[in-house]
């Protein structure tokens, strides 16, 4: 049986990647996280065992293999705040969550073809419409935003993770981010284009379905990543440059009390990926606890119900 806490971590993973990468509009995770298959089409309680059972041995790899990634970014994260803390140090901070999202990416993807082969035509089709349809909500949602909205967004985002890791910033500290994110390269048109093109490339062969469609599929998924244009590139690059400088300069004025923070937040993530580790699993409240729910136990609720 799939372990919940096994699937909240890979949320975390996602989680941290959209956070440290927040204004470069690099979603790396999306309609191919199976938990979300559920808010895309109507899966019979027969499908839902099939993709557990596809689930199975891509969360037991992310069990063996990747947790001791993340516990090793941790570490080097911990190791670094001792220190001066320099734009490429948290350049690469934020690249190490970025490839990690990509191999969860990778390997889900292959769950989700798998999985492909037990859906009905008409719940292709469901779910083809579904993906046109959070197409055109993304769409509405970003790009009729301001380029002052847009400044603010990224702003509020950024000031969000760092807030969550150390606590309340300072003055100067929120300044450098602000200027960070009026300094940034507006993504979210590029990211759209290229995502509504990946779209076009992926609709056909799902709703066919011929002969090796899963393996032109992956074939297609890889191109995607080797061939965005250097426009597209280029602007990334600039944009994850200009939030490792101000990250550098926030973790440069961290406070004994930020730093006290910071170490309390990655010592209770290391722990809990160890606990995984050692255990396979870590106990969760049951689903319709009356105390909140974080958004991610609220999708596994959904889908494993």
């Amino acid at each position: 049986m799939i372990r919940k806490s096994k699937i909240a971590v890979l949320a975390l993973v996602a989680s941290l990647a959209a956070g440290c990468a927040a204004g470069l509009g690099y979603n790396q995770l999306d309609w191919l996280i199976p938990w979300y298959v559920d808010g895309y089409v109507d899966l019979s309680g027969e499908q839902r065992d099939t993709l557990r059972d596809h689930l199975e041995p891509r969360l037991e790899w992310h069990r063996e293999e990747e947790l001791a990634r993340y516990v090793a970014l941790l570490d080097g994260i911990e190791n670094d705040l001792s220190g001066p803390v320099e734009p490429l140090t948290v350049q690469g901070w934020a690249q190490e969550i970025i490839d990690a999202a990509v191999r969860v990416e990778r390997n889900m993807i292959s769950v989700g073809l798998a999985f492909g082969e037990d859906m009905s035509d008409e719940q292709m089709q469901e779910f083809v419409d579904s993906l046109w349809e959070r197409q055109s909500e993304y769409e509405q949602e970003f790009l009729d935003r301001s380029d002052a909205r847009y400044a603010e967004d990224d702003y509020d985002k950024l000031k969000g993770l760092l807030t969550r890791f150390m606590g309340r910033l300072s003055s100067t500290q929120k300044e450098a981010l602000r200027e960070a994110s009026r300094d940034l390269e507006r993504f979210d048109r590029a990211w759209l284009d290229e995502r509504r093109g990946w779209l076009h490339t992926l609709e056909p062969l799902l709703l066919d379905r011929a002969d090796d469609w899963q393996q032109t599929a992956m074939v297609a998924y890889e191109s995607r990543l080797r061939e965005r244009t250097p426009e597209y590139h280029a602007s990334l690059d600039h944009n994850l440059s200009r939030i490792s400088a101000a990250f550098a300069i926030v973790v440069g004025q961290m406070t004994p009390r930020q730093h006290k923070k910071a170490r309390a937040e990655l010592d209770d993530l290391r722990d809990t990926l160890r606990d995984l580790m050692r255990h396979e699993t870590a106990a969760l409240p049951p689903c319709g606890r009356s105390q909140p729910e974080t958004t991610t136990r609220k999708m596994e609720c959904r889908f494993w119900a």
